[in-house]
């Protein structure tokens, strides 16, 4: 048995500033079209749901309307960024708090058939200690499942033993005590903007590029491919997987450095 999944990745969906609108509606298209058994919206669904229920409200509403099944997990865009890295948007429990409200919870379980999939909120696992309970629960009763992780922020730039501590990956020491936990068997994240696939430590790790914007390489190193797109992904019932990028070669490459209007100049 095969289930097919279509991950989606940072579409920094407004109401008010629409200015990746169109991009994404040429994915939900494409998307709606495929037919997937369910649909994984890895993070950055809205422009600013961290402070805006406007904003938040309208990335769900439009993701919901591609019309299948769909599970998401919170970026920083939608809940603010991890604390210990001081932006000016701290995951703080009031942010927490809007995204529970208007999106469901930060962390789930999913079952399918050979593979359990855990959904965790990459940027409150240093403050956010009820969401622990959900990911050490579902990863000790998974059984002879599988497990896949989904998040929004990778687990490492480069390998699990990496110290850096910046703004792209997931930090150091709740990256260590997710893995203190067990070796998961993939890990499907956003946030980079680029298109990556790789095997790390014994890990399959796939980054999803952005449905809205690249950001250009005079701001950010290339790591993979920097396109627009989703990811098409086929889970076995063996426990094997296999994965597809799906290019939107109609979407104009539009590159975040070069519109200062919409997060001011990087």
């Amino acid at each position: 048995m095969i289930t097919r999944i279509a991950q989606v990745s940072d579409a920094h969906l407004s109401r008010g500033r629409p200015f990746f609108a169109a991009n994404f509606s040429r994915v939900a298209e494409a998307v709606r079209a495929h037919k997937p058994d369910l649909m994984l919206a890895t993070g950055d669904l809205s422009l600013d749901g961290a402070d805006s229920d406007a904003d938040l409200e309208q990335a769900v509403a439009q993701h919901a309307a591609i019309g299948r099944e769909w599970l998401c997990v919170p970026g920083n865009h939608d809940v603010g960024d991890e604390p210990l890295l001081g932006g000016r948007q701290p995951a703080n429990a009031e942010r927490l708090a809007r995204w529970a409200r208007l999106a469901g919870p930060s962390a789930w379980v999913h079952d399918i058939p050979g593979w359990r999939l855990i959904g965790l909120d990459t940027q409150s696992l240093t403050v956010n200690e009820a969401q622990w309970a959900v990911i050490e629960r579902g990863w000790r009763d998974a059984g002879a499942r599988r497990v896949a992780l989904i998040q929004h922020k990778p687990l490492a730039e480069h390998f699990v033993t990496d110290t850096a501590v910046n703004y792209w990956p997931v930090l150091p020491e709740p990256r260590a005590r997710l893995l203190a936990l067990g070796r998961p068997a993939l890990v499907l994240s956003g946030h980079v903007h680029q298109w990556r696939e790789r095997v790390a430590d014994d890990i399959a790790q796939i980054w999803a590029p952005s449905t809205g914007f690249i950001v250009g390489d005079a701001w950010q190193a290339t790591l993979g491919e920097k396109l627009l797109g989703w990811v098409e992904h086929e889970f076995h019932a063996d426990g094997t997987h296999h994965a597809r990028l799906r290019v939107m070669d109609a979407s104009p490459l539009l590159d975040i450095g070069l519109m200062p209007e919409v997060y001011g100049r990087l």
